[in-house]
């Protein structure tokens, strides 16, 4: 029983939505343990306020992107660059709530965790599976 190649091409691409995704997530989590873990966080001042809080903007593009954009492809190629772009603009949450955050260091580290999360590539399979054609009837 070999598997067929069209399914061992189907396997290999789909590890690559999963390394992908790790390894952005692993990425972001050893910047912020090499960089930020430890340090105290600065007292709050109001005129930073919007510069702390600018990692929310990436992240509700990135949530648009993921339950909006991503559903509405169809071929794997083009799904996996919006995929990319989402994860990019999570993990920027992260980022830059690690260099910037200030006082909101921690919380947006860990929404952009959290929104490098909701891409797990479960949903990734549906985009190898054959499509159905022609007349499917009302069941």
């Amino acid at each position: 029983m070999n598997p067929t190649p069209n399914a061992q091409r189907i396997k290999t691409q789909l590890l690559i939505w999963w390394i992908l995704w790790a390894s952005i997530l692993a990425g972001q989590v050893l910047v912020y343990l090499l960089i930020a873990r430890g340090k105290p966080l600065p007292a709050p001042a109001s005129a930073d306020f919007l510069r702390n809080l600018m990692g929310f903007v990436p992240l509700f593009l990135s949530i648009i992107i993921r339950w909006l954009v991503l559903p509405r492809y169809t071929d794997p190629q083009r799904a996996l660059v919006v995929f990319i772009m989402g994860l990019a603009l999570a993990e920027s949450c992260g980022m830059l709530g690690i260099f910037l955050g200030g006082p909101y260091r921690d919380a947006l580290f860990l929404l952009g965790v959290l929104g490098v999360f909701q891409y797990l590539p479960v949903f990734a399979r549906k985009f190898f599976e054959p499509k159905a054609s022609g007349f499917i009837p009302n069941n």
